[in-house]
């Protein structure tokens, strides 16, 4: 079985669309009792949890709670109530393909892998993606690889793939809900000897509905990689 977990944040004027999607391509590609959608509502204060209850999708379901815990936190939510054997999140915007679900599936069937990690290419379709967009990510990228030593090129990518036995012990472990809680996630991975395989996703950029403010989000980033560091220091991930 499959769960997609889809984190959202007074999302009421996109997870419709992006459920229309994710339920008709579930629908069409894997039988009714192979799959469940969870959508996280993270202390959302507009209409999202009512579009969520009121989609016909099958097998589309709502998880929610009052105080905004962060993407990170809605996510562990979402692990921690997930039934499937595989365990993928995703934007709740839907950038990338729901496509990339089968091959992700796919790669669990042929692989050992223990969790699989979207790698963004940036597809024609949607807008342009925002140059400071891409500044933060490589700035990022080699933020993390020199405090953590991580050597992962797109840590930051919203499509990430799980057996349950891994995220399960993963995030048992994980302390972030910001920008870091991804990073952590594959840092603890690594130190636990978990096999990660890749796979590249299409993203359809839109620039609408972006909550990133730069300034803040670039102090945030450090301080969560440094925190990462001071954790393990500290034995949390032991």
């Amino acid at each position: 079985m499959i769960s997609v977990i889809v984190p959202a944040y007074n999302e009421q004027n996109r997870i419709g669309k992006t459920l229309d999607a994710l339920s008709s391509y579930m629908q069409n590609n894997f039988n009714g009792d192979e799959y469940e959608i969870l959508v996280v509502s993270d202390g959302s204060k507009d209409g999202t949890n009512d579009v969520v209850k009121n989609h016909p999708g099958k097998n589309v379901s709502l998880l929610s709670y009052e105080k905004n815990r962060g993407k990170g936190g809605a996510v562990k939510y979402g692990i921690e109530n997930a039934k499937g054997d595989i365990i993928i999140f995703t934007d709740a915007d839907l950038p990338y393909p729901p496509e990339s679900i089968k091959k992700a599936a796919e790669m669990f069937e042929k692989e050992k892998f223990d969790l699989i990690l979207g790698s963004r290419v940036i597809s024609e379709q949607g807008k342009k993606y925002p140059w400071y967009r891409t500044i933060m990510s490589r700035a990022f990228s080699m933020l993390v690889d020199m405090v953590l030593k991580l050597h992962v090129p797109d840590t930051q990518c919203g499509f990430k793939c799980f057996r349950k036995s891994a995220a399960d012990n993963i995030f048992k472990k994980s302390t972030l809900v910001g920008w870091g809680f991804d990073v952590e996630l594959i840092f603890i991975a690594k130190k636990r000897g978990y096999l990660i395989g890749r796979i590249p996703v299409s993203l359809s950029h839109e620039n609408d509905g972006s909550k990133i403010r730069v300034l803040e989000a670039t102090k945030t980033m450090i301080g969560e990689v440094l925190k990462v560091k001071e954790n393990n220091k500290n034995g949390l991930y032991d």
